[in-house]
C-alpha cells in the first residue's frame, strides 16, 4: 500500500530521514530509529555509511539519498517500503520493523562489470573466491563495523580488490549467512569479468581490479569485534555497550506537517 503527499507516514518518514542523516554521521556511520507511535503511519528506517568514508561524505551521501528517495516521480516516492544503495551509504525505511532480521531469501541484486574480461579467468575466479571467504568472516565476526577489505594478487600486474559488509543491526551469524549467499551468486552473474557487485537488503560484496576504497580509513574501521561491555544495555534509546551506533526513538506530536517538531 502506498502512501499520499501530506498524510502522517509521510510527515514521519520526513522526521526519520532527517534525524537518520545527521545521526549516522555523528556515530561512526549508523543509525537506526523509529518515527510516529503507532501503525500503519509509524516509520522505521536505517541508515548507514560505508565504513571507509568520512563524515562529512558520510551526510553528504545520506542526505542526498533521502532527498532522492522522497522526491516527487522517483521509483520510492509513495512506497512505504524501499532500500536505496549508493556508493557511499544506504537508506532504507518501512512502515513495519526489520531491524535485525535475518536474511530470508531476499531478492538479491547484481551489477557486473561487462566491459572488461578478466585475463586467466580460472585462476581469477580461483583467486576471488578465497579472497572473498576471508572478507566473509572477517566482516561477520572481526570487525566492530561488519566491514572488510582486502587484496589478493592475480598476476604480477594485476590486483583484485574486494570489500564486504553487512548492515550494523545484523546480528554475526546472519551476516555471514547472508554474505555466504550472495558471494556464492557471484560465479552466475560475473564470471569471468574483471569486476562487479553483489547485494541483498543486509549484506554486499564487491571486487574490483583497481583500488575502491580508502585503504587508510578502512583499516581503521577493521577494529576487531568487542565483547559486549557490563552493564551495557539501552539507556533513552541510545545503545551504551561500546558499539559505535545511533539508534533512537523520535515522536511527532499531534501538529499539522508545516509546523514539524522533533522530540528525540
Amino acid at each position: 500500500m502506498n502512501y499520499r503527499r501530506g498524510d502522517a507516514f509521510q510527515a514521519n518518514l520526513d522526521a526519520l530521514f532527517s534525524f537518520l542523516s545527521a545521526a549516522a554521521a555523528a556515530s561512526s556511520g549508523f543509525a537506526m530509529s523509529t518515527a510516529g507511535g503507532a501503525a500503519p503511519d509509524q516509520a522505521y528506517g536505517l541508515a548507514q555509511c560505508r565504513g571507509d568514508v568520512s563524515v562529512s561524505d558520510c551526510r553528504a551521501c545520506l542526505n542526498h539519498t533521502a532527498h532522492e528517495m522522497a522526491a516527487g516521480g522517483s521509483a520510492c516516492a509513495s512506497r512505504r517500503n524501499a532500500m536505496l544503495v549508493h556508493e557511499g551509504c544506504l537508506l532504507r525505511y518501512s512502515n513495519a520493523s526489520f531491524f535485525g532480521a535475518p536474511y530470508n531469501g531476499d531478492p538479491i541484486y547484481e551489477v557486473a562489470n561487462v566491459q572488461n574480461n578478466a585475463a586467466q579467468p580460472e585462476r581469477f575466479a580461483s583467486r576471488l573466491s578465497a579472497l572473498l571467504s576471508s572478507l566473509k568472516s572477517k566482516a561477520a565476526y572481526g570487525s566492530l563495523r561488519m566491514f572488510a577489505i582486502g587484496a589478493v594478487g592475480h598476476t604480477p600486474f594485476v590486483t583484485i580488490y574486494g570489500m564486504a559488509r553487512c548492515t550494523w543491526d545484523t546480528a554475526a551469524d546472519d551476516c555471514n549467512i547472508c554474505l555466504d549467499i550472495v558471494v556464492k551468486t557471484i560465479p552466475k552473474c560475473c564470471s569471468g569479468k574483471e569486476g562487479g557487485r553483489v547485494f541483498a537488503r543486509s549484506c554486499l560484496v564487491r571486487f574490483e581490479v583497481y583500488r575502491f576504497y580508502n585503504e587508510e580509513t578502512a583499516e581503521a574501521a577493521m577494529a576487531p569485534a568487542l565483547p559486549p561491555a557490563s552493564g551495557g544495555g539501552r539507556v533513552n534509546g541510545s545503545d551504551l555497550s561500546g558499539s559505535p551506533r545511533s539508534t533512537g526513538q523520535l515522536t511527532l506530536p499531534s501538529r499539522p506537517p508545516d509546523d514539524l517538531l522533533l522530540l528525540y
